[in-house]
């Protein structure tokens, strides 16, 4: 600050002379003093209100922003292959769709009733009844022995979602 006042005052010192000096053709020397004199007080304002002013900090939104976005879209066309592959077969129904239903009953289940799938059974049988959840979800349940068996129409998967969001 004290810096860019020393150095407003040498250039208005060394430029007053040469505005003396300029005889008849003081209006150009007129002209460039006035410019270097009014962008020096510019500067020296503009130094005086950001140290008056508090400084503001911007937050941006972090980087990893489009990931979270991508992420739901990610889940969503995960569910709608699962629910695509549990159609076709037992096995596929077995490997796609039972991990999401027991994720969700064990989401559920913790947080409506305080009832661990793993630990005790038998409430979360009693809490989730003998639908299609209870059927894909269950504990003791043996995975297919082949490729074989039917997978599970709109209707029994449209059963399924209504069993999962009553938990």
């Amino acid at each position: 600050m004290k810096a860019l006042a020393v150095v407003a005052a040498l250039i208005v010192v060394a430029l007053t002379p040469a505005l003396a000096l300029a005889g008849e053709g003081h209006g150009l020397a007129l002209l460039i003093y006035t410019l270097v004199v009014a962008g020096l007080a510019l500067a020296l304002l503009t130094n005086l209100l950001g140290r008056a002013l508090p400084r503001k900090t911007f937050s941006w939104p972090p980087r990893s922003r489009a990931r979270q976005a991508e992420q739901p879209t990610a889940q969503f066309e995960k569910i709608e292959r699962a629910l695509v592959a549990a159609s076709w077969n037992e096995s596929h129904l077995y490997q796609s769709m039972r991990p999401l239903v027991r994720e969700i009953l064990t989401a559920r289940l913790r947080g409506n009733h305080r009832v661990d799938l793993e630990r005790s059974p038998d409430r979360a049988h009693a809490v989730v009844g003998d639908g299609y959840a209870w059927s894909l979800a269950r504990p003791e349940r043996e995975p297919p022995l082949g490729p074989g068996g039917r997978g599970w129409s709109r209707g029994e998967l449209d059963s399924l979602l209504d069993e999962l969001e009553a938990v």
